[in-house]
């Protein structure tokens, strides 16, 4: 399954906006919060897509600069999320083109865990934060934390093998469950490390609006569901239907959903 299907393909954004995007948005405000984020500091956006997290930066009075691997997102952001205080760049997260220190902060949203290198990324995110600094990281909690996301996997892996082999690999992931961000901060060398939950909403206005943000776009199940044949696929979304409508008229639904958010801090130089 790995060998065929990408983490994460980074193509329309107008799909990363309806599958993801307004999440990022509503994240945002509460990540920022637990992160410390202090007005006047230069913070860098890991993996900033769309530019969500950099823009919620520049409203709370950081210089905000994001970088990201996919140009057509980066173009996105800059039509959608632009303005004085903020800079998109395009770059390699792995390695990043940025000398030692250069920032108060750095944060990442829901980037992560679609990174194979991502203890390789949270070493550079140390490396370029000033000592004294925050470097802060939020992902999905896959082990029941994202129900919107379960529904479809759990109800897959039931009618499809490549679903289910998908599924367990992406819960068997060292950063979707508790604590195992803040395991990969303290071996990075972080300190006054702490992880906590955040949750929030989810909201479909039908199941429509809830299948098309999953079984397209950028993502494994999506690549995975788009791959299948019209069969099994129809089938699939039959079932998932089933567990959406739960016997109720289709219309609006409301999935909580738990991010894992994690901080620490870059030691002070003694």
């Amino acid at each position: 399954m790995s060998g065929t299907t990408a983490r994460f393909l980074a193509t329309d954004p107008d799909d990363y906006e309806h599958f993801m995007g307004r999440w990022s948005t509503r994240l945002a405000a509460p990540f920022l919060e637990f992160s410390g984020i202090q007005p006047g500091w230069r913070v860098l956006d890991v993996g900033c897509g769309t530019g969500a997290l950099t823009a919620a930066l520049a409203e709370r009075g950081s210089t905000a600069v994001g970088i990201d691997a996919s140009e057509t997102y980066l173009a996105a952001a800059r039509r959608r999320r632009s303005g004085p205080s903020i800079t998109y760049e395009q770059g390699d997260v792995r390695r990043m083109p940025y000398p030692d220190a250069l920032f108060d902060a750095c944060v990442s949203t829901l980037v992560l865990d679609i990174i194979p290198e991502f203890d390789q990324v949270v070493r550079e995110m140390r490396r370029v934060t000033r000592p004294g600094g925050v470097v802060a990281s939020g992902v999905f909690d896959f082990w029941g934390g994202f129900s919107a996301s379960a529904l479809i996997y759990d109800t897959g892996s039931v009618l499809d093998q490549s679903i289910r082999t998908l599924r367990d690999d992406v819960r068997a992931h060292p950063l979707v469950r508790a604590s195992g961000q803040a395991e990969v901060w303290r071996s990075t060398g972080l300190v006054s490390v702490v992880e906590e939950p955040i949750v929030i909403s989810f909201d479909y206005s039908s199941f429509d609006d809830y299948w098309t943000s999953f079984s397209t776009g950028p993502t494994r199940i999506a690549q995975r569901l788009t791959a299948l044949p019209t069969g099994p696929r129809a089938e699939i979304e039959r079932n998932v239907r089933a567990g959406y409508l739960a016997g109720m008229p289709d219309g609006p639904r409301s999935f909580a959903t738990i991010v894992r958010a994690v901080r620490g801090h870059r030691a002070a130089v003694m």
